[in-house]
């Protein structure tokens, strides 16, 4: 027979199994939609089932949750490290079989170690679950529609997989590395064979390329359309879940999806924004691969500082998920460090507890001190610097342009202006959990310095805070739902709730209001007369949030005046951002045009040509090509960002499109020219790779052959591509303006030369 909260648990489960269901026939349908074929979702829906989901079940029995949705999601999470090494097994000893049994290995020999310790049991704490109101199903529901929506129209839209239009450049690159990835261990530069292995977080390049050989689906539907939606959904269905078991509250859980969906922002002028009103950044793929992670992560983490005595399948679990840290995003293990930081600062001041946050703030550091040779190369030509996003915003560079060097006080609105964007992050302070607390305040610490005192070429460093954005999610959630019930214990629930409401919306309204003036939109922060006076009113709201929620409990609804107040308005930008691209003009249509741009769809010949040597190049060997800009032609100085001859051709390039390596960010300012503008390292090599193109002769191709180039890939839209090349290769596809030629083996060119 069962218990009340059994009963409970039942009838919560299969409100949860139909959004479950509904959810994933609408994805599958959008898959479609986006040009994968059903029979292609089928073998992915078995690859994830085998790979990942499967094994991720049993590594995670004994893990306590309370619904389907977090089970299945916290299973998804940690069954990606299992697929991972599945990855790296069959691709090192070339059996591709590997990937998919190797899995399956892991999780049985998880099993076979921790047979003996039972699955959770059913303590008090999951025995008084809160129930799952039809209303917290509904909001995860809505969250998921709004994410769904949001991949179809800011990602898939513009990454057609029959290339009609010309893809976002950096997808391209992210192809690149996972077609390699499909053939080594751990992967090259793609774009540059010279640099040696790939210095950057690509595990998500190692998921496409693990689900591409265990379905047998092309790298591209894969790599741009199948694996961002479940990993996606894994994201809001941890955040339900951690909510749900961090609160106790029903409210939180349906809270905390939302806020990720649409993730709150108090923007003050458009101007200083770090394009922080999105946390899905469908078109950064190692960001949106971490997010799960950092959730289950910190999850796992807060259990272990909390509980009296850690079960050892708990403590492996988070050592796992630990070891994935760097590969998945450097960020995630210096951000946690910080919050077991701060919450070691608060056991020393009680005395107590300060040994256990300590020992996992030391294996975090060996792990980030280990893994940095293979995975933190993103952060080349990051140097310190005071202020660092507040440097880089564009008002500041406009002040440079005009001459004038901005001074401190200029520095100090910048920050304060940055930083009270996150107002809603004080809602933290009516968290009573002081160790999921002092974990959270930490964190949101390093995210900060990290913001404030490194500066990255592409300003990578706002990541820290974009990756923690859905756990802040979880925190935001529940500190409001915290004033929400203080304020119900000296008033009527529907009063307070008609309150908020309205204070809310009024802010809300407020905000729409003030982000569609004149004054918002060209919001010179070079004047000090319009910005010091919003930089004032923001200091003295904070002064008063804090001294509120310090007095929370003396003053709950005044306090929770408060918050409505800083929620509402927080989400006007994020709401205006959701609508913005959910219009159907959001997505561009490029037509061709000559000379070429950067936006321009390559031509028929051009991916023609590079379906031909994808097919001839089976076995992934080095290709050199000609083409390096993003408009195609070759001119000094130009964007080195032309990926595409690497992501078509699914092969690595000797010389190809530079700006991202580790080369080019260094030299980030040299000669006045950003890192994605500078001149290819090695000029003498580069000098060659482009004289077997417009002047070959045996010597300069056994040269190229010598380095390990096998293909040429020729474009007379990039370059003069000489006729003579013919007769020195072998010609594997021709056109009037793209051709693919096949350089002999290196002993018979050698031969050849002598």
């Amino acid at each position: 027979m069962n218990s009340p909260g059994s009963s409970l648990s039942l009838r919560r489960l299969e409100a949860s199994d139909a959004v479950g269901a509904f959810t994933f026939l609408a994805g599958a349908f959008a898959v479609n939609r986006a040009g994968v074929a059903w029979s292609d979702i089928a073998r992915l829906v078995f690859a994830y089932g085998l790979t990942v989901l499967g094994p991720g079940l049993v590594i995670t029995r004994r893990f306590p949750t309370l619904t389907r949705v977090g089970r299945l999601s916290v299973a998804f999470t940690a069954g990606l490290a299992a697929q991972l090494l599945g990855w790296a097994v069959g691709v090192a000893t070339g059996q591709t079989w590997l990937v998919l049994v190797t899995p399956a290995l892991f999780a049985g020999l998880w099993e076979l170690a921790f047979r003996r310790f039972a699955p959770a049991p059913r303590t008090q704490e999951t025995a008084e679950a809160p129930r799952s109101r039809w209303w917290a199903v509904g909001a995860l529901l809505v969250s998921s529609a709004v994410a769904l929506h949001s991949l179809a129209l800011t990602l898939w839209r513009i990454t057609p997989l029959d290339h009609h239009l010309r893809w976002y450049q950096d997808m391209e690159w992210h192809v690149a590395i996972s077609a390699l990835a499909m053939h080594q261990v751990p992967p090259t530069d793609p774009q540059s064979a010279a640099e040696g292995p790939l210095s950057y977080h690509w595990f998500s390049n190692a998921h496409g390329a693990a689900l591409s050989l265990a379905s047998g689906v092309d790298i591209d539907a894969v790599s741009v359309v199948a694996w961002f939606l479940p990993v996606g959904l894994a994201t809001l269905g941890l955040a339900y879940e951690m909510g749900l078991a961090l609160s106790r509250s029903a409210l939180v859980a349906a809270l905390a999806p939302l806020l990720i969906a649409v993730p709150p922002v108090a923007l003050f002028s458009e101007v200083i924004d770090t394009g922080s009103t999105f946390a899905l950044i469908w078109v950064s793929p190692s960001h949106l691969f971490s997010l799960p992670l950092c959730l289950l992560l910190t999850w796992v983490v807060i259990i272990i500082l909390r509980t009296p005595r850690v079960p050892v399948p708990t403590a492996a679990l988070a050592l796992l998920l630990a070891l994935m840290g760097p590969g998945t995003k450097v960020s995630i293990l210096p951000t946690l460090m910080g919050g077991l930081g701060i919450v070691t600062v608060h056991a020393l001041w009680r005395r107590r507890g300060v040994v256990r946050p300590i020992v996992l703030g030391a294996v975090g550091g060996a792990i980030v001190l280990g893994t940095a040779p293979l995975f933190a190369g993103g952060g080349g030509g990051s140097i310190f610097l005071l202020g660092a996003t507040a440097r880089q915003l564009r008002p500041w560079r406009e002040l440079q342009k005009m001459g004038r060097e901005p001074g401190f006080d200029v520095l100090a609105l910048f920050v304060v202006a940055l930083l009270a964007t996150y107002a809603v992050i004080l809602f933290v302070g009516a968290i009573d959990d002081v160790v999921a607390r002092s974990m959270f305040i930490g964190m949101f610490l390093v995210a900060v310095a990290a913001m404030f005192a490194l500066a990255h070429p592409s300003l990578s460093q706002v990541y820290f805070m974009r990756g923690l954005q859905p756990v802040s999610a979880v925190f935001i959630a529940w500190g409001f739902v915290a004033l929400v019930n203080g304020a119900r214990r000296r008033s009527d629930t529907r009063a307070v709730a008609l309150a908020a409401g309205i204070i809310g919306v009024a802010s809300f309204g407020v905000a729409l209001v003030w982000q569609r003036t004149s004054v918002y939109e060209h919001l010179a922060p070079l004047r000090m007369s319009r910005m010091a006076p919003i930089a004032g009113v923001v200091l003295l709201l904070a002064l008063v949030s804090i001294v509120l929620l310090a007095r929370r409990k003396r003053h709950p609804r005044a306090a929770l005046a408060l918050g409505a107040s800083v929620l509402g308005y927080s989400l006007a930008a994020p709401v205006l951002a959701t609508a913005y691209t959910m219009t159907p003009e959001y997505a561009p249509v490029v037509k061709p045009a000559n000379p070429p741009t950067a936006t321009s769809p390559l031509t028929e010949d051009e991916l023609e040509a590079g379906r031909a040597l994808a097919q001839a190049n089976r076995e992934s060997s080095l290709v050199a090509t000609n083409v390096h800009c993003a408009a195609v032609v070759t001119v000094d100085h130009c964007d080195a960002r032309g990926f595409w001859v690497s992501a078509i051709t699914r092969s690595p390039v000797d010389i190809g499109a530079w700006a991202y390596s580790s080369s080019a960010r260094i030299r980030n300012g040299v000669g006045g020219y950003r890192y994605m503008y500078q001149p290819y390292y090695d000029t003498t090599a580069f000098a060659q790779n482009e004289r077997a193109f417009s002047a070959p002769d045996r010597q300069v191709l056994d040269a190229l052959a010598a380095r390990g180039v096998r293909y040429l890939y020729a474009d007379s839209r990039a370059s003069r591509v000489s006729p003579e090349l013919a007769d020195l290769t072998t010609t594997i596809f021709s056109s009037p303006t793209v051709s693919v030629y096949e350089l002999p083996p290196p002993s018979k060119a050698a031969s050849s030369a002598s």
